[in-house]
């Protein structure tokens, strides 16, 4: 049965004051037990990379020294809290990296260098613009002062009569003298300069600038991977990215303004370029994938995920690219294109890739589509969890205990075009969650083989109908 009910001031305050205890309790999770009797290797800003690594005292210092290493399954390599680094850590078969000490989470920026320095920023010789010597690693947004604002990013849209423009904005465009918006930026591939409008020298406005560049913050190289307690910001790619794998697990972390970069020219026959970026993806099959307990904001696309479309020789193949023991729970997810994406597409009749045991448990997701990610062209995709119009073959599909709050567009997009695996038609079942959106908007898709978007009024129960128990639906009176 499901309930329709009016989504006060109240209770939407209520709702806040519970998600930023959660987010809390995220910030300052315990540091994980480190069982005896295995490799332990340390890190922190004030290290070496000539010693050995194994105490507090003979710590380690560099990323590259991380990455290096000979690490055996069953190590664990502890950053100190409080400390900073800066680029990507190449993650090991059956590592564990984690967090000791006391303090504020070990951060990793993907941001090469702070840019609030007068002296790296010079006229462009246009007024109001300014240039920055960059790098050729695309720069998916510019974060000011840890997020009180932020760039918007100039890409180029080329029609077939020959012009360019903006794609941004929609306006025409010759060079970055046609950036026309305050912090709004272009990134020349070709120099790797940065070009942005202000009216000041930024690094005189701002005490922080950081660069989102293309490259993942956790690169994932193999099967049973821990990422406990880190914070993760200001990466262009995905901040956690892996392949195919198994027994990944990400939690009690936090990631901050992820994605943005140019993932390609030209895909799906676009004529301008695609802009990706996730905060902890799966690209390819799994088996117990867990993210738990972390909190995800400003992410230009999803929060999590895991996805991949079968390509013609996997399909011809028989390649088993299934999904299985995935679990996504108590994590906090707002300021998202997607709280949650999820899709296995292009699977033929025969082919055993299916998704199973797929749990969706607990969270709390807000704004789904605002923020960041409301720069993006197909901004009218948005949803706290999305699946698509993909085949998405499932089994033991559940979504129970989330609270969800407002989308730019749509609360949900779930779909399959063919029965489950264990009989049935690949639909979850949905307990005990909140839904709250405005009524008139678009509940989204719910449905078996048809991706008709449901609004979301008083016809909405019905089309819930008895895949939903004990869930409710809230209207908010105002516009939030």
């Amino acid at each position: 049965m499901t309930e329709m009910r009016i989504c006060s001031s109240g209770q939407l305050a209520e709702w806040r004051a519970q998600t930023d205890r959660r987010i809390q309790g995220i910030q300052n999770s315990p540091n994980l037990p480190i069982p005896a009797d295995v490799p332990v290797y340390y890190v922190s800003a004030d290290g070496e990379d000539t010693a050995d690594g194994m105490t507090p005292d003979t710590a380690w210092k560099t990323l590259e020294r991380v990455n290096r290493a000979e690490l055996l399954p069953g190590a664990f390599v502890c950053f100190r809290r409080g400390d900073l680094w800066r680029g990507q850590i190449r993650a090991r078969t059956g590592v564990t990296y984690t967090a000791y000490g006391t303090g504020d989470k070990p951060k990793l920026y993907g941001s090469p260098e702070n840019g609030a320095d007068p002296s790296k920023w010079q006229s462009a010789g246009a007024e109001g613009i300014w240039v920055y010597q960059g790098w050729p690693e695309d720069v998916g947004t510019i974060v000011f002062d840890h997020g009180k604002a932020h760039g918007i990013k100039c890409i180029l849209r080329r029609e077939k009569d020959g012009s360019v423009w903006n794609n941004t904005t929609g306006e025409p465009w010759r060079d970055y003298r046609d950036l026309t918006g305050d912090l709004h930026f272009y990134h020349d591939l070709q120099t790797g300069r940065i070009y942005l409008r202000s009216a000041e020298n930024p690094g005189a406005r701002f005490s922080s600038i950081e660069f989102s560049v293309k490259r993942h913050g956790f690169a994932i190289a193999g099967n049973e991977i821990t990422i406990d307690n880190f914070e993760v910001r200001y990466v262009g790619s995905h901040g956690v990215g892996a392949g195919t794998t198994a027994g990944l697990t990400v939690q009690n972390c936090t990631f901050h303004w992820i994605g943005g970069s140019i993932q390609a020219e030209g895909l799906f026959g676009r004529n301008h370029a695609t802009r990706y970026g996730n905060a902890v993806e799966i690209y390819g099959g799994c088996d117990r994938y867990t993210v738990r307990d972390c909190w995800f904001t400003q992410i230009y696309d999803a929060a999590v995920t895991q996805q991949v479309t079968l390509t013609p020789d996997q399909q011809k193949n028989g390649t088993d690219l299934s999904q299985k023991n995935v679990l996504y729970a108590g994590n906090v997810m707002e300021y998202c294109n997607y709280s949650v994406e999820y899709f296995l597409g292009s699977v033929p009749e025969g082919n055993p890739s299916r998704m199973e045991n797929l749990v969706i448990a607990d969270n709390f997701m807000w704004y789904a589509g605002r923020g960041f990610c409301s720069q993006r062209p197909d901004k009218t995709e948005a949803a706290h969890i999305k699946g698509w119009n993909h085949t998405n073959p499932a089994a033991d599909y559940r979504i129970r205990g989330n609270v969800m709050v407002d989308s730019f567009n749509m609360l949900v997009h779930i779909y399959s075009s063919v029965p489950g695996t264990a009989g049935g038609d690949s639909m979850p079942v949905l307990e005990n969650n909140h839904f709250a959106g405005r009524q008139g908007d678009s509940f989204g898709v719910l449905a078996y083989r048809d991706g008709t978007r449901m609004p979301y009024d008083e016809t909405t129960p019905d089309y819930l109908g008895e895949r939903s128990t004990g869930d409710v639906l809230w209207f908010i009176e105002n516009q939030i």
